[in-house]
């Protein structure tokens, strides 16, 4: 017990020492396979959202399709930007790429971290896991895990760094 205690209290610190990071220096790819570096997501006009997933991950299904839902209920009420990271590898990205456009997550831009570099920079350990950085490209909330419900603090954070 005393363990767990400990494993759970490291996390959180470690989330904490992570708010107001930078945007790391990596590059994804996308379902075309053209490189896109993860810097210039940033448009220093409005927030935006990665949420990494796997093709093995029923959590991270039902937190896509939450969002897409979300998403289309926003109806440009504020403006937002949804990325589904794939951290599948090199022998799943057929499968994640197939996933991803045959999903129908309107709304959500589908990238992959095809050689892990995301996963590596980001200190990610599992799936679902939801990083909001602000206009300034500064990380602003992070989430591990989903269960039904949580895109509503999703928006709630979003929201915070839309009124900044």
């Amino acid at each position: 017990m005393k363990r767990l205690i400990l494993v759970a209290a490291l996390v959180l610190l470690s989330l904490q020492v992570a708010m107001g990071q930078d945007i790391p220096a990596v590059s994804l790819t996308d379902a075309a396979g053209k490189t896109v570096a993860l810097r210039s997501l940033q448009d220093g006009k409005t927030p935006f959202v990665l949420t990494l997933w796997m093709t093995t991950c029923k959590p991270c299904m039902k937190e896509l399709e939450a969002l897409t839902d979300e998403v289309l209920d926003w109806n440009g009420n504020f403006p937002l930007r949804i990325y589904a990271v794939s951290m599948d590898d090199s022998r799943s990205l057929q499968r994640a790429i197939a996933m991803a456009s045959g999903s129908g997550w309107e709304g959500i831009t589908p990238l992959f971290d095809v050689n892990g570099d995301l996963r590596r920079a980001l200190n990610v350990s599992s799936v679902p896991q939801v990083f909001v950085y602000d206009a300034k490209g500064k990380l602003a909330y992070t989430h591990i895990g989903y269960v039904p419900g949580d895109e509503a603090e999703l928006i709630k954070q979003v929201l915070k760094c839309v009124s900044k």
